[in-house]
């Protein structure tokens, strides 16, 4: 694939992305309108919650099945290549059904053991295991999902799985306008079953467009199929133990009050809308290179290439930190502050938000860690890192969650994230004989100062216009509007006076673009 045809391709995938996550703010806010910050919200979001639990199975499935499936498209024939697909389509789907039958039987058991507050009343509590019982379905739909992704991007097709989110959130949002009224939450967990399946069916004509087809195998005994589930074994566990963590927050907010579940969980998904756009994607194309240089053992270019990475995450994740801390309420306000949804709602999760926002940046910087340990054939450490964080996390829970309710839950996880971070990058110091530390910490030294100037601007921006417009909708839609357009031109002036090195790398590039 030629330069510009990736070029084009890129944009096209993060233009994608984008789409679905501007979706999936239109979905939440109706979501809080339709529903508010109430008890039919939090089993909507528990509920929602465990499913992406079980879901880290098939994020290791497809991590570990690409690479197999690429060696086969080298190396086998077609015939031999639609076997082994099918031998693990059948597989997955004949475990993930035996898994959700057990799940469906002891669901009134998981409302009891991790949704606790949801048993004081029985009306509630049987609510929520019909919730639970329905949205379970789902887990079919994303194993088999999860196989065929994983076949488009082995053969560099990337267009069907970054448009899966917002083919799904499109079924949400025409449910929660049309048919809320007549169905209520009930109606919308089976809408959420259809939207996952719908993540699955729009994968299916390119995946027939390459050849394949189904065929009835099931050989657990292959031997690809066996090294496929136990390289599975560690990345699972350690995705399933962030899942996990983020899990055993929702049950500590279920016994603060009801709504407690739902301001955290609007709250984090503000706070994560940067990283997971842009840090995610920076992450998963640094993989590859740090991978090659990992085999080839340059050292130097990997450490570089590893130093320039961290940096470039920080240029976009310290200054969101910022931006999103300090335009909490007119954020909230706009995105969820209608219907159902009160101020009070809106404060509590604003507060939130504050909490989570320095989260951000260690998430960025440990997933771009985590590829680094995969990179050089280590799992492990990041299975134990993601361990120590969940203790670490329920231990600070306990500990603020009387002072500081909702707001406690957010700044354990944020005091959790950044100890865990700073756990593996001394890790990875040691392993590498050291990282260019020196650089990192010059580049955080500048980006903060550059963050820190612009903030100051974002603040005063944001104070004029919330004392001069008499609505608050209106307030909060300039103050975001014109901070955006103040702040970030703030933020490059420093970036370039301050002489970040990627900052600069980035604007070289674009020049050469422009005068091509």
């Amino acid at each position: 694939m030629s330069g510009r045809k990736v070029i084009k391709s890129s944009v096209i995938v993060m233009l994608l992305i984008i789409g679905g996550k501007i979706l999936a703010l239109v979905r939440d806010a109706l979501i809080a309108e339709k529903f508010g910050a109430t008890y039919v919200t939090d089993i909507y979001n528990f509920s929602l919650g465990f499913v992406y639990l079980l879901t880290t199975i098939s994020y290791g499935l497809t991590t570990t099945f690409i690479p197999l499936n690429s060696d086969h498209i080298e190396n086998s024939s077609s015939e031999k290549r639609n076997k082994f697909v099918n031998n693990i389509i059948n597989l997955s789907a004949f475990f993930t059904i035996i898994i959700t039958v057990i799940l469906i039987v002891f669901s009134k058991q998981i409302i009891y053991l991790f949704g606790h507050g949801f048993t004081a009343n029985m009306n509630i509590y049987s609510q929520s295991v019909e919730i639970i019982r329905i949205m379970l379905l789902s887990l079919i739909f994303v194993t088999l999902q999860s196989v065929v992704t994983g076949v488009l991007q082995s053969h560099k097709r990337f267009y069907e799985p970054a448009a899966m989110a917002l083919a799904s959130n499109m079924v949400y949002i025409i449910y929660l306008v049309f048919l809320t009224a007549k169905y209520g939450m009930k109606g919308f967990a089976v809408a959420t079953v259809i939207g996952f399946f719908v993540q699955l069916a729009i994968n299916i004509p390119g995946y027939r467009k390459l050849g394949y087809r189904y065929r009835f195998v099931m050989d657990i005994k292959d031997s690809d199929a066996l090294s496929m589930f136990k390289l599975m074994v560690p990345i699972v566990i350690s995705t399933s133990l962030i899942q996990l963590n983020l899990f055993v927050n929702r049950s500590f907010a279920n016994n603060i009050y009801f709504g407690a579940v739902t301001v955290l969980d609007y709250s984090n998904k503000v706070s994560t809308l940067a990283y997971e756009v842009f840090a995610i994607g920076i992450a998963m194309i640094v993989y590859p290179t740090l991978s090659e240089l990992a085999v080839k053992k340059d050292i130097a270019k990997y450490r570089k290439a590893l130093v320039n990475s961290i940096n470039t995450i920080m240029i976009i994740m310290i200054p969101a930190a910022v931006a999103i801390g300090i335009l909490r309420h007119p954020l909230i306000n706009v995105i969820f502050r209608r219907g159902a949804f009160s101020l009070e709602a809106s404060n509590l999760t604003s507060s939130a938000l504050l909490f989570y926002c320095p989260a951000m940046i260690a998430y960025g910087i440990r997933d771009i860690l985590n590829k680094a340990f995969y990179s050089i054939k280590d799992a492990k450490t990041p299975m134990v890192n993601s361990f120590t964080g969940i203790v670490i996390n329920v231990i600070i829970n306990f500990a603020l969650i009387k002072y500081m309710k909702v707001s406690g839950l957010a700044l354990a996880t944020t005091i959790s994230a950044i100890i865990t971070t700073m756990f593996m990058m001394a890790n990875l110091n040691k392993k590498l004989n050291g990282m260019n530390m020196k650089k990192l910490f010059g580049g955080f030294l500048k980006i903060s100062f550059s963050s820190a100037v612009m903030g100051a601007c974002i603040y005063a921006v944001n104070y004029i216009c919330m004392n001069e417009f008499s609505s608050f909708m209106k307030g909060s839609i300039m103050s975001i509007f014109a901070s955006f357009v103040a702040g970030s031109a703030v933020y490059f002036i420093c970036l370039h006076l301050t002489g970040i090195e990627e900052y600069e790398y980035v604007v070289k590039a674009v020049k050469n673009k422009i005068s091509m």
